[in-house]
């Protein structure tokens, strides 16, 4: 099904303007250390620190689809965190020792034989006490120079075009609606022989459970796939069953996890007001998705501002 709700094509557009990309660790529920993740490393998401688990004493091993640089694996404090290194294979161990936690971030570098992009991917180290990820799949996508260069330009007259209609969406009085999908069209956000925003309806009891005892309940839910600017998101219709108000603590409070323990980066929670008791009201949450992290099927939990109260749904899936 492909069609546009002008509302949520909005919401898109702002969200890539104006949304704080600030990196996330992964809430405890996220992290499966029961076996391998696999990470999909493109030229995209290679700029961002990827979190991986670590435990005292306990090895954690990267695997990566192609060879690695001799010497390009940089550990910021070896003290802390012992590397054995196989370029040739692609694989990197690590293995934490007992020394003090400092207050400095613990990463490794790992740099790529070649020379095609990405050159090079950080990742976050989290220290707990006694879990830890013992193997961590990447699965680099390269691009040439030449083409992620380009890429690059798209990109930026993209966000040029998108900066214009948003612009104008401003300068709309609130609640009127767009008149038409011009300025939408114009930003690429639409269009393209189903290239743009695409929807897909999740049916409840169907594709969508709920955690039950759960204050807000879901009465219609649909999900977004925004090809550019590579962006998801969930709109969920949501009833208030208690007797307090319900605000969502936004980006912090917000996680979108699939079936294999992929995180996506949430950027945006919107909720216009606090939903009072017995009301009915919509939810938006939108996510950095490059097209490989789309697929498959989703959790989302959103926590409440202030409060200990939740709202879990399983079932996601994106167009």
């Amino acid at each position: 099904m492909s069609t546009s709700h002008p509302a949520v094509l909005t919401l898109l557009l702002a969200s890539l303007v104006t949304a704080t990309l600030a990196s996330a660790q992964p809430a405890p529920e996220a992290w499966d250390t029961s076996g391998a993740r696999r990470l999909e490393l493109t030229a995209e998401n290679a700029r961002e620190e990827h979190p991986v688990r670590i435990s005292p004493h306990h090895a954690s091993t990267l695997v990566f689809n192609v060879p690695l640089r001799a010497g390009g694996v940089v550990v910021s404090d070896e003290s802390r965190v012992k590397k054995a290194v196989n370029e040739a294979e692609g694989m990197v161990t690590l293995l934490p020792s007992d020394t003090p936690p400092s207050d400095k971030p613990l990463t490794v570098t790992v740099r790529f034989a070649d020379d095609a992009v990405p050159e090079s991917v950080t990742f976050q180290l989290v220290v707990h006490p006694t879990r830890a990820e013992h193997q961590v799949r990447v699965y680099r996508l390269p691009r040439s120079a030449e083409s992620f260069q380009k890429g690059e330009r798209e990109e930026r007259e993209r966000a040029e075009r998108c900066e214009a209609a948003l612009e104008v969406e401003r300068a709309r009085p609130e609640g009127q609606a767009p008149r038409d999908l011009a300025g939408l069209f114009d930003a690429g956000m639409v269009g393209g022989g189903g290239k743009g925003i695409t929807v897909r309806e999740l049916v409840l009891g169907q594709d969508l459970t709920q955690r039950s005892g759960e204050t807000l309940a879901v009465r219609r839910a649909h999900s977004y796939h925004a090809a550019l600017p590579r962006q998801v998101a969930v709109e969920l219709k949501v009833e208030n069953t208690g007797q307090r108000p319900w605000t969502v603590e936004g980006v912090e409070g917000a996680a979108l996890v699939s079936t294999e323990g992929e995180r996506l980066r949430v950027v945006r929670v919107i909720q216009p007001e606090p939903l009072g008791p017995g009301e009915q009201r919509r939810l938006v949450v939108v996510a950095e998705a490059p097209v490989e992290q789309a697929q498959g099927t989703f959790l989302l939990k959103l926590g409440e501002s202030g409060g200990p109260r939740t709202l879990t749904v399983r079932g996601i899936t994106f167009p």
